[in-house]
């Protein structure tokens, strides 16, 4: 069955996350995605082979094919423009100016295929007086709030957000952009910058922001200002938060009066659904360690498993905090496709993580792991430009593939 981007050809030629995360998800959705490498492949294959862990490029470089092209080369650069007119896409995520260097830059490829879509991820975007510093997913999460939010400034984040999502928001802005170009005829250049990615995220930062002068209103009411309102470590929330259970943690939501009145009786003390110190969503927030320690001991005695028994059984909102053991057993991630394998060059079946976009009756999940470097080099360049074997050949010698 025809997937939705079928026929459209994406040329990727960045590095590292964010780039090859936005081609992974075009290709997914059924786009033919045209990996190029210079011949020692891109940084992160490189860095994944020096510490023995080449296999983990399955998981974000699925349902692509490899060329290798020095393209810092002129006529490594000259076939790349060729490519470009037989694309829809381009993605890439260099410093600002790398490319324009080898005049593989928006304004140079447009003159190619003006119907070309150019998709740039940088740190600071293109434009503004930090445009042309270089930036890294813990540089974005640092400048666009989210270290500081998480109440971690002072360690590297878990999670590549900064990488992934703006990917994902690069994505989003091509799919936007083929559809004006259904319309209009022309190419567009999606311009990405991490950090406006990360504080696009930071709902907090900008609700606490726009309240303007009613801060300290916000402020008195509550107890607290409304920046701590959910992610103050020492004074969590007593419906919103983590609880230490006998075997491991689970999360617990009570916001509504309904929920709340239901877990006191769950927990035993349905005298407190009377308590003025928790008699509505304000009180329980200014009696805030009152109402965790109540919870709290009710937890501490039972397993997770006992307690998201008892608590599903009242519709109240729970989850065990998952490790990594538990992800890759995870019932419900098994039966959405999200637990799934590919073949991968050079080491046979691997797992890897499905798609997370369901559309029905249409096939989105990987086919395929990492290519190996450069093995589609000959097939594309014969596919999509008509190059016959001499002068592949000839391309070899001179450096410009391999």
């Amino acid at each position: 069955m025809e997937r939705p981007l079928e026929g459209i050809v994406v040329l990727d030629l960045s590095q590292f996350l964010s780039g090859p995360r936005c081609a992974q998800l075009l290709g997914l959705l059924g786009a033919r995605v045209i990996k190029i490498e210079t011949p020692t492949g891109d940084m992160m294959r490189l860095i994944m082979r020096l510490i023995g862990s080449e296999r983990a490029m399955s998981t974000i470089q699925q349902d692509k094919e490899s060329v290798v092209v020095n393209w810092r080369t002129p006529e490594g650069a000259q076939i790349i423009k060729e490519l470009t007119r037989h694309a829809d896409v381009f993605v890439e995520n260099f410093a600002k100016g790398i490319l324009q260097k080898s005049e593989l830059g928006y304004g140079d490829l447009i003159k190619e295929n003006p119907r070309l879509i150019y998709a740039s991820i940088t740190g600071f975007g293109c434009t503004g007086p930090r445009s042309d510093k270089t930036a890294f997913d813990i540089i974005a999460q640092a400048t666009g709030g989210i270290m500081y939010a998480q109440d971690q400034p002072d360690r590297p984040p878990g999670v590549f957000f900064g990488d992934l999502v703006s990917g994902a928001y690069a994505a989003v802005g091509i799919l936007a952009a083929l559809w004006q170009r259904e319309r209009t005829g022309e190419g567009k250049h999606i311009d990405i910058s991490m950090q406006d990615v990360m504080y696009y995220h930071n709902f907090w930062a900008f609700a606490d922001h726009a309240n303007g002068p009613d801060r300290s209103d916000i402020a008195e009411l509550l107890g607290r200002d409304l920046l701590s309102f959910l992610t103050d470590h020492e004074h969590p929330m007593p419906f919103w938060n983590s609880y230490r259970a006998k075997d491991g943690y689970i999360v617990i939501v009570a916001l509504t009066d309904s929920q709340w009145n239901r877990l006191m009786h769950i927990i035993g003390a349905p005298e407190l659904v009377e308590d003025e110190r928790f008699g509505n969503l304000v009180g329980r927030i200014r009696n805030a360690d009152d109402g965790i320690k109540v919870i709290s001991d009710w937890v501490s005695k039972k397993t997770v498993a006992e307690v998201e028994e008892a608590l599903s059984e009242q519709r109240i909102p729970c989850g065990k905090v998952q490790n990594f053991d538990d992800l890759f057993s995870d019932e419900q991630l098994l039966a959405r496709g999200m637990l799934t394998k590919v073949e991968a060059a050079g080491y046979g079946e691997i797992d890897v993580c499905g798609f997370p976009i369901k559309i029905s009756g249409t096939p989105t999940q990987p086919t395929s792991g990492s290519p190996e470097l450069g093995q589609d080099t000959d097939k594309v360049l014969k596919e999509l430009l008509g190059y016959n074997e001499e002068r592949i050949l000839e391309l070899r010698k001179l450096g410009a593939i391999s």
